[in-house]
C-alpha cells in the first residue's frame, strides 16, 4: 500500500497536473479524470479521494456510503469529509496504512509540492486478489519450509535410526557369532562355561541339581573321510537340530568340539529324569540319514556328571562327563553312563598310556616281541609272530589290551600297524630262511586303500619274498567292509603272502567267508584250549571237526594258547599243523629270540633242548 499510494501521488504532482484538477476544478486536459480513472483501475485502487490542503475533501471517485446507487460518477462525489487536525499538523511526508483485514486496505498521505503539503490523499486499493495470493503463496511457503524442516529433520533421524538399526543388528550379529557355534549355531565352549560358572554360583544358595551331559557323535571322521568334510559338516548341522529340538526351554546346548558336545539340565529331582533324555536324545539322532544316495545312522556316546556331587566348577564337571563318556563307548547297552569317583583313576591311566604312544611315535619307542611259531608233529621251530610292545616310564610293559584300543580310539593305529610290518620284514630278514613272520592287521589299515603299497615297499626295502611273511586278519574286519578288504587281501595272497583268520571259532559267521576267500591258514583261537582244560563237554571234538575242516579246504591250522604238554600231544594227534603258547616259548624281545631260539639253529632242528626237562620252554616228542 505504501508503494501503491507512493506511485499514484507521483501520477497526481506529474507534470500534467492532475491534482491541480483536482484540487482546482480546472483541469488541462478534459480528460484527465478518465485517464486518472483508468490507472487507478489498472493498478487495483477501488477508489480514491482527493483532499485539500486544510483537510476538505474535494474529490471522490467513488463512495461508499451509496455506491449501490451511483457507482462510479463522473467528476466524482463530495461527501463533506474532512481530516482530522492529528492528521492535518503532521509534517514532511508520512503515510498511514490501515488494514484491518477484512475490509481493502487504505492509505492517506501528503502531495507535497516544493516541500509544502498542497493536499491529501487516500486511496482504497483492492487487494482481495493479492491477500488470496499472498495468503497462498504464504501458505505455500509455509507448507514448503515444513517440507524443508520434515526433511531436514525427519530424512537424517530416519537415517540415523536406520544407520542404529544396522549397527544393533551388526552388533548382535557380532554377539551372536561370539557367543555361539557358526556350523551349528549352538553355544560355544566359551559362553557355554560362562553360563555354567552362573548356574553353579546360584545353586550354592538354591541347593538344586544340575545335570552336565556330555555327547559325543561317533565316527564323524569316517563320514568325512567316505563323503567329505562338508557332508560331515551337514551331519553336524543335523545332530545338533536334533539335539536342541527335545530340550526344555531353560536347559543349555552347545558344541564344545569338532564332534563333541555338552548339555545342561537344571533342577534335577531324579536322576532317571536324565537317563529319559539321554534316550530320547539317542532315538532322535539315531533317525538314519541320506547323503549321496547312501544312508548313515548316526550314534552318540553320553556320559553326566550331577553338580554339585561331580563337580563345583565347569571344569571338574567337563572332565567327569568326558570321562563318564569314555566307558559309555565301551558299554553302548545303556542309554548313558554317569561318572562314578573310580572312573577318574582310569582316565588318569588312560591318559598316561596316550601320552607314552605319542612319545613313542615321536620317539621310536615301540617294540616287536617274538613268539615262536612250531610245527605240531615234531616241534621244529618254522616262524615268529611279531606282537608289539610298549613300556611306561619305569620300563614296565603296558599290556596290549590297554594301549591298542587307544591307539585305534586316537587314530594311531594306521602309523603303528604300518612300523610293524616295516620292523619285522627287516628282522626276520636278518633270520635263516625258510623262518616266516606273521604280523596282525587292523581294519583301519585297509581303509585308505594303500596296504599293499605299504608292505610291498617294506618287503622291498628289506629284501624279502613275499612268502616269508604273513598277515593276520580277524573276522570282524571281513564283516564291516568285505569287498574293499577282500580286493586287498587277494591282491597280498598274488605276492606270495600267507593270509592268516585269526581267532577263528570265536564268531558267528566263519564259515561264510572260507568260501568267499581261499585263506591259506586258520588259527584256532586260544580260548579253545582253555576250554579243554577247563573240561567243558565237545571242546575236543570241535577242535577236531576245525582241523578237518580247515584240511579239506587246503588250509592249515595254527593253535594258539598251547601253555601244557597235554595240549600239544592232543593237537599234533589230530594233525594240527602248526603250535603256538608259552609251553614252546614266551614272546621276547628280537635279540632275546636270536639268542634264545636261533643259535645255531638249522632248518631240520627241533624245537627246544630235550634235556631242559625242568624249562618252561618245552618241546612236544
Amino acid at each position: 500500500m505504501y508503494n501503491r499510494g507512493q506511485n499514484f501521488a507521483n501520477l497526481l504532482l506529474g507534470p500534467e497536473g492532475y491534482a491541480d484538477a483536482f484540487l482546482t476544478g480546472i483541469a488541462r486536459n478534459p480528460g484527465s479524470e478518465d485517464i486518472i480513472r483508468k490507472v487507478a483501475d489498472l493498478a487495483n485502487i477501488d477508489s480514491y479521494t482527493i483532499f485539500d490542503r486544510h483537510g476538505k475533501e474535494v474529490f471522490r471517485s467513488k463512495s461508499e456510503r451509496y455506491g449501490w446507487l451511483l457507482r462510479d460518477k463522473s467528476g466524482g462525489v463530495s461527501t463533506g469529509d474532512k481530516l482530522s487536525p492529528s492528521i492535518i499538523a503532521k509534517t514532511g511526508f508520512w503515510q498511514v496504512v490501515h488494514d484491518d483485514g477484512a475490509t481493502n486496505p487504505s492509505v492517506i498521505m501528503p502531495l507535497i509540492r516544493n516541500g509544502k503539503a498542497i493536499g491529501y490523499l487516500s486511496i482504497v486499493s483492492d487487494m482481495i486478489a493479492e491477500r488470496d495470493h499472498y495468503e497462498k503463496t504464504l501458505a505455500r511457503t509455509y507448507a514448503l519450509i515444513i517440507l524443508i524442516v520434515i526433511v531436514a529433520t525427519c530424512v537424517p533421524f530416519m537415517l540415523y535410526q536406520r544407520r542404529r538399526r544396522k549397527i544393533d543388528e551388526a552388533d548382535a550379529r557380532i554377539q551372536f557369532l561370539a557367543d555361539h557355534d557358526n556350523l551349528t549355531h549352538l553355544l560355544n565352549r566359551r559362553r557355554m562355561q560362562e553360563l555354567c560358572d552362573q548356574l553353579l554360583f546360584k545353586i550354592r544358595a538354591t541347593r538344586e541339581e544340575i545335570a552336565y551331559l556330555y555327547v559325543d557323535l561317533d565316527d564323524i571322521s569316517e563320514i568325512n573321510d567316505h563323503y567329505g568334510q562338508s557332508r560331515g559338516d551337514e551331519v553336524l548341522r543335523i545332530v545338533a537340530r536334533r539335539l536342541s529340538a527335545g530340550l526344555a526351554a531353560d536347559d543349555l546346548a552347545a558344541r564344545i568340539g569338532p564332534d563333541d558336545f555338552a548339555i545342561i539340565r537344571r533342577r534335577i529331582k531324579d536322576r532317571r529324569e536324565v537317563v529319559t533324555l539321554a534316550r530320547a536324545m539317542h532315538e532322535a539322532v539315531s533317525e538314519a540319514i541320506e547323503i549321496d544316495g547312501q544312508i548313515v545312522t548316526p550314534k552318540i556316546s553320553i556320559g553326566c556328571a550331577i553338580a554339585p556331587h561331580h563337580g563345583r566348577s565347569h571344569s571338574e564337571l567337563v572332565k567327569h562327563a568326558e570321562i563318564a563318556h569314555f566307558h559309555h563307548k565301551g558299554d553302548s547297552a545303556k542309554d548313558l553312563v554317569f561318572f562314578k569317583a573310580e572312573m577318574d583313576e582310569a582316565m588318569h591311566r588312560r591318559r598316561e598310556i596316550e601320552a607314552r604312544i605319542k612319545h613313542a611315535m615321536d620317539a621310536d619307542g615301540f617294540e616287536l616281541f617274538y613268539q615262536p611259531l612250531v610245527k605240531g608233529r615234531d616241534g621244529t621251530l618254522v616262524g615268529f609272530e611279531a606282537l608289539i610292545r610298549l613300556r611306561d616310564e619305569a620300563g614296565n610293559l603296558i599290556s596290549p589290551t590297554e594301549f591298542i584300543p587307544i591307539a585305534e580310539a586316537r587314530g594311531y593305529i594306521k602309523a603303528i600297524g604300518s612300523w610293524v610290518i616295516r620292523e619285522a620284514t627287516r628282522q626276520v630278514a636278518e633270520w635263516p630262511e625258510p623262518l616266516f613272520v606273521s604280523v596282525n592287521l587292523s581294519a583301519v589299515q585297509f581303509e585308505d586303500g594303500d596296504l599293499v603299497e605299504i608292505i610291498v615297499n617294506a618287503l622291498k626295502t628289506a629284501g624279502l619274498s613275499g612268502d616269508r611273511l604273513e598277515v593276520e586278519v580277524v573276522e570282524s574286519l571281513l564283516l564291516e567292509r568285505s569287498e574293499m578288504i577282500l580286493d586287498q587281501l587277494t591282491t597280498l595272497k598274488q605276492l606270495g603272502i600267507s593270509i592268516d583268520m585269526d581267532d577263528f571259532g570265536t564268531g558267528y559267521s566263519s564259515l561264510g567267508y572260507l568260501w568267499r576267500f581261499p585263506f591259506d591258514k586258520l588259527k584256532i583261537d586260544q580260548s579253545f584250549m582253555r576250554a579243554l582244560d577247563n573240561g567243558e563237554r565237545n571242546v575236543k571234538e570241535i577242535v577236531a571237526t576245525i582241523i578237518t575242516l580247515a584240511h579239506q579246504m587246503k588250509m592249515k591250522v595254527t593253535t594258539e594258547g598251547v601253555e601244557t604238554e597235554e595240549q600239544a600231544t592232543f593237537l599234533a594227534s589230530l594233525g594240527c599243523d602248526q603250535l603256538q603258547g608259552y609251553f614252546f616259548g614266551k614272546p621276547r624281545p628280537a635279540s632275546e629270540t636270536t639268542e634264545h631260539f636261533l643259535v645255531g639253529h638249522r632248518g631240520t632242528d627241533r624245537f627246544g633242548d630235550p634235556l631242559e626237562i625242568g624249562s618252561s620252554e618245552r618241546r612236544i616228542a
